[in-house]
């Protein structure tokens, strides 16, 4: 029987996490939810995005939906956050121990009953639940036209990657065909593997296991007897087949996780490069003015954006500087003016006045508003992704940072 709790003993303050993915119907329910039960609890609630190394691979199209969802948790009142990590399961589990997390709510997609079997223990899900010990997790699960429209939303399909990894092992085949009398099988089956390879950095994980299953199904025709037929002769060549096949197929995946990795870590690298440039330049900044023009000449170098920068002197919003093609009507004031005050970005799809087609970022620290940061994309529809996102609220705080060193 449970122990009452005592009269000077208070409850535990609830802290609810929501994990989404790109998934966005799921995560759409799952935001849904974890703003119901942050009411209902009166707790404080977080919703994060891992970003696995093949994020960069996504079509534009999910990223941009994962920055609607993203303002939709936002506009919710809960903290958001994207994580980079390889172990989804794992990085959910660290954030838990870091910010005290009580209660985890997590989506389960919908798979086939052939998944489940297979792959259901090595899910995330299974892999929160594994490791949640004391931590309370709510699993939703996902309806059956929600796995239909995420399927819709997969890349393109690249018929020519194959036509090339079509090319490369005729290209094998040829030569060793030629070479047939001073190669060994194994030697040939080396230059496959070499074939797999190259599809897998060249093409992607899809056309290299393409690839290895046609030379399997090549070597076959070519170099094994009965030669110039699919009949196999003798067991050891099958047992040949199934492991150039499986060695093929692990190539694949290791060759393109590690692709995914360097992607990843390269964009982190021009990440912190872009950072670094500005901090050298505003380092050397004297002024207020000399402050606005590192942001705009560093803006306008590491994006396609046009950019205006607003600072705050005698106690009104004034424009320090900014790209030719920039020019604030009155509700776009309004907006700027709003974003000095509230703190919080406004303009695109989160503006309480019609869309300017403006985005407004504030220049601000924790204890006082210095300006508003004006970006123009240059479609009057293009979102800002939520890496762009992330760098231009570094770009921001950095510039309040200086801002409160030279005002002193």
């Amino acid at each position: 029987m449970d122990k009452p709790l005592d009269s000077d003993q208070k409850p535990i303050k609830q802290h609810l996490l929501v994990c989404i993915s790109s998934n966005t119907t799921l995560s759409n329910r799952l935001i849904r939810k974890g703003h119901d039960m942050a009411n209902t609890l009166q707790a404080d609630w977080d919703v994060i995005h891992i970003q696995r190394p093949a994020y960069h691979r996504y079509t534009n199209k999910i990223k941009d939906q994962m920055n609607k969802m993203m303002n939709l948790a936002q506009s919710y009142g809960a903290k958001t956050e994207e994580i980079f990590g390889s172990s989804i399961a794992e990085e959910i589990m660290n954030y838990t121990k870091k910010h005290n997390i009580t209660t985890i709510i997590i989506g389960r997609p919908k798979k086939s009953w052939i998944h489940d079997v297979l792959f259901a223990p090595f899910s995330v899900t299974e892999g929160v639940l594994r490791y949640s010990d004391a931590i309370d997790v709510h699993v939703v699960g996902e309806i059956e036209s929600t796995a239909r429209e995420q399927k819709q939303e997969r890349k393109p399909f690249s018929i020519y990657h194959y036509f090339y990894a079509t090319a490369v092992v005729g290209l094998v085949s040829l030569v060793s065909y030629l070479l047939t009398d001073i190669l060994d099988p194994t030697n040939i089956i080396m230059f496959y593997l070499l074939a797999v390879v190259t599809a897998a950095v060249l093409w992607g994980l899809w056309p290299a296991i393409f690839t290895a299953g046609l030379s399997v199904l090549t070597y076959d025709v070519l170099f094994v007897p009965p030669r110039f037929s699919i009949t196999v002769a003798d067991s050891l060549s099958i047992i040949t087949f199934v492991v150039l096949f499986i060695v093929g197929i692990i190539i694949s995946i290791l060759i393109t996780r590690a692709r995914d990795s360097a992607t990843a870590a390269h964009l982190g690298e021009q990440h912190l490069s872009t950072l670094y440039e500005l901090s050298e330049d505003l380092t050397a900044a004297a002024t207020v003015e000399d402050i606005a023009k590192a942001l705009l000449e560093n803006i306008e170098k590491h994006f396609e954006w046009k950019v205006s920068v607003l600072f705050v002197k005698a106690g009104k919003l004034h424009i320090i500087a900014s790209s030719k093609e920039i020019s604030l009507n009155e509700k776009q004031w309004a907006e700027a003016t709003l974003c000095l005050k509230t703190g919080i970005d406004i303009g695109l799809k989160t503006s309480p006045f019609d869309n300017s087609g403006l985005q407004f970022l504030p220049i601000n620290t924790v204890t006082e508003n210095f300006g508003v940061l004006v970006i123009k994309p240059l479609k009057p529809d293009e979102m800002l992704t939520i890496e762009q996102d992330r760098v231009l609220h570094s770009f921001a705080s950095l510039a309040a940072l200086a801002t409160s060193r030279v005002s002193r």
